[in-house]
């Protein structure tokens, strides 16, 4: 079964200058934020850190224990 939030990578906040031909895009985004595999929508809330992130997607995926080793970023 599909969890319904999933991780993904921040949208950077600022365009880039120079297209993408010129290689590596220098504006990166900071952060992480969570899709809504449902609605088909990104939750902009910016967690600093993927730890972060996934303790709150699994806590709104029901999980029972937010604390268990299934989370990644513990132990």
């Amino acid at each position: 079964m599909q969890t319904r939030f999933v991780v993904v990578p921040a949208v950077p906040l600022q365009k880039e200058l120079l297209p993408r031909r010129f290689g590596f895009p220098a504006a990166l985004g900071e952060g992480y934020d969570l899709y809504d595999t449902l609605e088909k929508v990104r939750l902009s809330i910016n967690f600093p850190t993927r730890a972060a992130a996934e303790y709150e997607c699994a806590s709104r995926n029901g999980c029972c224990d937010t604390g268990g080793a299934d989370i990644a970023g513990n132990g």
